[in-house]
């Protein structure tokens, strides 16, 4: 069916054209006579001299994460003229081939109408058909790479593949996830790591070069360089407390980015919207901004500014992340046992006055609640999802935690304070010293699951 009405929907999006032989995709449909993705071809638009149309989907139902296939005719090879909703929940488009259109049915979306709008910027045309798809809620906690107790560092498919204390997780744009496996010292202990396409391969492993100390990852704005922390230790040689590493470079480039003799920088995020770095101390207890030009760091420079301490406080272990729009900066004090939340105004640069989010101040237990009612044990690299909501690994109390907007504190997955390894349903599941989490495109969370040497997979909806 077309709704022959224009549709101002601005569609000015960047989606990769990811035409990848995915026999997921095609596993999730019964259509035998689907074409495979292709490897390359040229991108063109629909011919907008003829028409448009929109056959049907398939499958009919399905969860988070479900290979949506749309057939019908003259949709083109440029996934940027196409738009796909799955009850006005953007899907996202992984391929698409002149008569097929391959996409990714998000989190949450319930039951509704699949749309698909063809176009661009105020001339756009809706398409739809009469029955809607049936959304099918999921619960489920499952390994997706290493095995439990089975420490080492094994290069291969998710299956086959051994971590060594992962303790860290960044995910890029195309769902690339890159971890840390935790380690120091110039001897190989700890490595910089990465998981796509059901491959795990090593990048970089402790030298006697700038990498030695691993620690925490953020990306640049536009994601062509990645930061690492090195935390200092006696095992450590170099003064060097943030070092960088390229895309173009294959992410194996490392060089060092900031000298900061005894710092024992941890934590590091980088404002989405100004791009600029920002990082901490945990020996003086400061947050600094860089404010070099970008190059490779010399030990005569000092491209950084002192900002501010929390609480006044040093020996302070920090994680940072930035919510989307740049306007607030959330710092987990790991050794503090408490979150705090920092406004910061993008346009005059400055950071508000740091306030508790939730937990207290160097009070360790656990405890749901809101704001400083609640307890948590050692916290890590939080996440955030669409809604707002702060995911935060509990580390020893052995679970995920959940914080809504409003300081809301309850248990996402695991059972507070018991450790172990189990799969299955969230509150049947169990994590041992989880340490970071991620959230990827097909709307589940990843979870760095330190002491069992595996990332995890959660999906609770």
């Amino acid at each position: 069916m077309k709704f022959n009405r224009k549709t101002s929907l601005r569609l000015g999006i960047s989606i990769p054209l990811f035409l990848i032989v995915a026999l997921s995709i095609i596993s999730g449909c019964n259509n035998s006579d689907l074409p495979p993705i292709i490897s390359s071809v040229q991108s063109t638009p629909p011919d907008f001299s003829k028409p448009i149309i929109l056959e049907s989907f398939s499958p009919d139902s399905g969860g988070v994460g479900t290979q949506l296939v749309l057939k019908g005719q003259n949709f083109g090879t440029d996934s940027n003229y196409l738009y796909v909703t799955v009850n006005d929940k953007k899907a996202k488009i992984v391929g698409v081939k002149n008569d097929y259109i391959y996409a990714v049915v998000p989190a949450r979306a319930d039951t509704g109408y699949v749309r698909l709008y063809v176009g661009q910027g105020d001339n756009v045309e809706e398409y739809a058909l009469d029955k809607p798809f049936r959304y099918k809620f999921k619960r489920n906690v499952t390994t997706l790479a290493g095995k439990d107790q089975e420490n080492g560092r094994i290069d291969g498919d998710y299956g086959e593949a051994r971590l060594q204390r992962p303790w860290f997780l960044l995910a890029d744009k195309d769902d690339a996830m890159y971890f840390i496996d935790e380690g120091r010292g110039t001897d190989k202990n700890g490595a910089l790591r990465r998981a796509r396409e059901d491959l795990i391969e090593t990048l970089v492993q402790c030298s006697a070069g700038p990498f030695q100390s691993p620690t925490c990852l953020a990306f640049s704005q536009n994601e062509d360089t990645l930061y690492i922390t090195n935390k200092s230790s006696h095992e450590v040689t170099t003064d060097v407390n943030i070092l960088y590493c390229t895309r173009a470079g294959g992410f194996v480039d490392t060089k060092p980015f900031v000298y900061m003799k005894g710092a024992q920088t941890q934590g590091i995020a980088v404002n989405p919207k100004t791009g600029e770095v920002f990082f901490d101390s945990q020996t003086d207890g400061y947050i600094y901004r860089y404010t070099g030009t970008g190059k490779t760091a010399t030990q005569e420079d000092t491209p950084y500014e002192q900002l501010f301490r929390i609480s006044g406080s040093s020996n302070v272990e920090m994680r940072m992340l930035f919510s989307q729009d740049g306007s607030t900066l959330y710092v987990v004090i790991r050794n503090r046992h408490c979150i705090y939340k920092i406004n910061y105004d993008t346009e005059t640069r400055t950071f508000g006055v740091p306030e508790m989010f939730a937990g207290l101040w160097g009070e360790s237990g656990y405890a749901n609640g809101v704001g400083t009612g609640a307890r948590f044990n050692w916290p890590g690299q939080p996440a955030l999802d669409e809604d707002g909501n702060l995911f935060v690994p509990d580390k020893d109390n052995h679970c995920i935690r959940k914080i809504t907007p409003q300081g809301e504190v309850s248990l996402y997955a695991g059972k507070g304070t018991e450790a172990g390894y189990k799969d299955g349903t969230p509150d049947r599941a169990r994590f041992r010293g989880p340490e970071a989490v991620v959230f990827l495109s097909d709307g589940a969370m990843y979870v760095a699951d330190r002491d069992n040497h595996c990332i995890r997979r959660v999906v609770v909806e």
